[in-house]
């Protein structure tokens, strides 16, 4: 396989950048471009240009982040582990590196220049070569590196002397997505199929009987159509999408119909989702069938490749440990016997074509497109609403040929991309192709609820929560098409008034605080209320019923209230209560959920977002707590919805001093916000854009 080229900014682009990627000179490099700034409207014809103007703006502004954090004429020092470390500038935000993918260059002192314009400080950092080192491990103030895998430099050579530091990414994803795009240019039936016309054929396909794996499908109707309408042949001129809304059981389906496929149809199916950890899940769930249901028994002694999981060098190296035994066992790495470990099998040696269903993110799916992606018949793509179109891309051009069908699945009306530059953001690169293809007239829903079924499937009855709480973001988000399956039980708390309306909202009106050296919002008051309620509900649980630590999640919209819970749990040994940031959460769900929303002034972007709220309100199984102040709150029309709701139901709680309370005093006794330090492995689940 060719070496993937390094996709250097052009000249063009770097002057844009000076001029902030204005309207007008954006226009200028590229005609096209600048008629789609005016309409706004993405076809077949000028998708090529658009997203690769995107694409290149994200790309440069990111890279920006790291020219800004040069550092000039500095000490590496050992540490104790025997790697190098350098002390970080005020500039440098840790958040931002990913330790074992980012690089460290060191160059001799006075080979960088504190001048350098931000156009030139990016190529430099783009294409300067010398001994590089990779990101270890980060803290608030330093940062710790070492040689690469079998690179010839020795830290010995290298510590205890002064250098200028460069701080880079390799830029993996941009790159595949520059050449995912280079491939969309040439093939004209893909950009016909992706961006269709109003006159599209539409078919009718008989549906088929099916026997079933899962067998709880039959009494989901939404469900068994959409998987009958995979398996039949959905129309073959356009991607098939499932809308599944939290609970709905979105996963479920697609698996239901990707071992379907491999059964009736002898399908060869390439499975893509954006992270790891839902590429994993997908492929547990599919080894659970394969290895317990008969009928796949006679493949099994017969040999044949039915699974298989591919894992990248670098997911393995960071997390190796985590990574579940079962999805080792169907992937691209062997056990070796001797030393008890998994031992990488290079890609030359896996003969990916043999095998029926493969499993792989849409970088990894992207990187392997030019050499061994070929022949499948179906390519399903997870939370499809939450990547970009260039990302979907990535497991789709060079990939697809004109008798393979893409199934789309995902949420549109939950959190859609994540974008670093807000001019690309801005400029359309936040939309999802799953949510621009829903606004076409071939995904229309009529008005009497109809839409053609051989183009998608809209799953309604929801499994997750109590009726109650599926009631609040199925009124507020889904124009109340939401079926709650789940019996409406009473929740026996103390705390609630209307045991039938399992939401409390806590009021309070603690002082919000911002982060030194951040724009990240932390209340401290209303984390020790958070922490209180921890607290109450372990030590009384509900209804007589013990609640445990791993029961419990805390979601909060900024990084700072995140920090400083993870460190107030940690001080009361509550490790196990899962704290996340909104995003974070996404996809997940606990049976008691606790939202902080570090909410007392009224210009929050948090609240601006519907689908953030949208995720915050749906994670929660059973109970659902919201901490924040009402006042400013209500004046979003969500949350106004919500405390009223809270008010009707007798479940709001006015302010309620917990300084009286012994053990949250002896926790806060020796907490200082500046003392918090982020562990490594916290780092790595945090997007640069939760910094709000």
């Amino acid at each position: 396989m060719s070496r993937l080229a390094r996709y250097e900014p052009s000249p063009n682009m770097l002057r844009a950048l000076e001029l902030e990627f204005s309207d007008e000179i954006l226009a200028k490099i590229d005609p096209t471009f600048g008629s789609y700034i005016t309409t706004r409207e993405l076809n077949y014809i000028n998708a090529s240009s658009v997203f690769k103007m995107l694409v290149s703006i994200e790309d440069i502004s990111t890279t920006l982040l790291y020219a800004k954090i040069m550092q000039f004429d500095v000490p590496v020092q050992f540490t104790k582990s025997g790697s190098l470390s350098i002390k970080l500038s005020l500039k440098a935000n840790p958040i931002m590196f990913v330790p074992l993918v980012d690089e460290v260059l060191l160059l001799p002192v006075g080979a960088l220049s504190a001048v350098l314009p931000p156009a030139e400080r990016i190529l430099k950092i783009i294409n300067e070569k010398g001994p590089d080192f990779e990101i270890t491990n980060i803290t608030k103030e330093c940062i710790m590196f070492a040689p690469k895998l079998f690179s010839r430099v020795t830290p010995d050579k290298i510590g205890n002397n002064n250098f200028d530091v460069i701080f880079r990414s390799p830029r993996i994803p941009a790159r595949v997505m520059y050449l995912s795009l280079n491939r969309l240019t040439t093939d004209r039936n893909l950009r016909c199929y992706l961006f269709p016309l109003e006159n599209t054929p539409k078919i009718s396909n008989n549906l088929v009987r099916l026997s079933l794996f899962n067998s709880d499908i039959e009494s989901n109707p939404e469900q068994l159509e959409a998987v009958q309408q995979i398996v039949s042949g959905p129309n073959p001129n356009v991607p098939y999408i499932l809308f599944g809304p939290p609970g709905t059981g979105k996963t479920t389906t697609i698996v239901e119909a990707i071992l379907q496929l491999y059964v009736m149809k002898q399908g060869r199916i390439l499975v893509s989702v954006g992270s790891n950890a839902a590429c994993d899940m997908i492929t547990l769930k599919l080894i659970y069938y394969i290895e317990n249901d008969v009928r796949f028994k006679s493949f099994l002694k017969s040999g044949e490749k039915i699974l298989l999981r591919l894992i990248s060098a670098t997911q393995f190296r960071k997390h190796a440990k985590s990574i579940p035994r079962d999805v080792m066992n169907y992937s691209n790495y062997e056990y070796n016997r001797n030393n008890k470990k998994y031992t990488r099998n290079g890609l030359r040696n896996v003969d990916v074509e043999k095998y029926g269903i493969v499993v792989a993110t849409l970088c990894y799916a992207g990187l392997r497109a030019a050499r061994s992606f070929r022949k499948f018949t179906h390519i399903f793509i997870d939370e499809a609403a939450s990547v970009s179109e260039p990302e979907t891309l990535l497991a789709i051009a060079g990939i697809k040929d004109d008798d393979c069908h893409v199934i789309l699945s995902g949420d549109h009306k939950q959190l859609g991309p994540i974008v670093k530059s807000k001019r690309a953001k801005v400029l359309g690169m936040d939309r999802s192709a799953m949510e621009r293809l829903m606004l076409h007239k071939m995904y229309e829903v009529k008005n009497n609820g109809k839409y053609d079924r051989t183009v998608q499937s809209r799953l309604r009855r929801s499994f997750r929560a109590h009726p109650e709480i599926i009631g609040l973001y199925n009124k507020l988000f889904y124009d109340g098409n939401l079926i709650p399956v789940s019996p409406q039980i009473q929740v026996d708390w103390s705390m609630l008034a209307d045991r039938n309306f399992p939401i409390l909202f806590q009021e309070i009106h603690g002082e919000t605080e911002i982060e030194t050296n951040s724009t990240s919002s932390f209340n401290m008051l209303e984390a020790q209320l958070v922490c209180w309620y921890v607290m109450l509900l372990l030590k009384d649980g509900l209804g007589g019923v013990k609640v445990e630590q791993d029961h419990i999640g805390i979601i909060t919209p900024y990084l700072a209230q995140y920090q400083l819970l993870k460190r107030m749990l940690r001080a009361t040994k509550q490790e196990k209560v899962d704290v996340g940031t909104v995003e974070r959460y996404q996809g997940r769900e606990k049976r008691i959920m606790i939202a902080s929303l570090v909410t007392s002034f009224s210009g929050s972007s948090f609240l601006s977002n519907p689908r953030r709220i949208n995720v915050l309100l749906s994670r929660a199984k059973l109970l659902l707590i919201l901490i924040g102040n009402p006042i400013t709150l209500s004046k979003n029309d969500n949350f106004k919805y919500i405390i009223d709701q809270c008010i009707a139901h007798g479940n709001l709680q006015h302010k309620m001093n917990t300084t009286n309370d012994d053990s949250i005093v002896k926790l806060m006794k020796n907490l200082k916000l500046q003392d918090i330090q982020d562990e490594n492995e916290e780092r790595e689940e945090i997007s640069v854009k939760f910094l709000k």
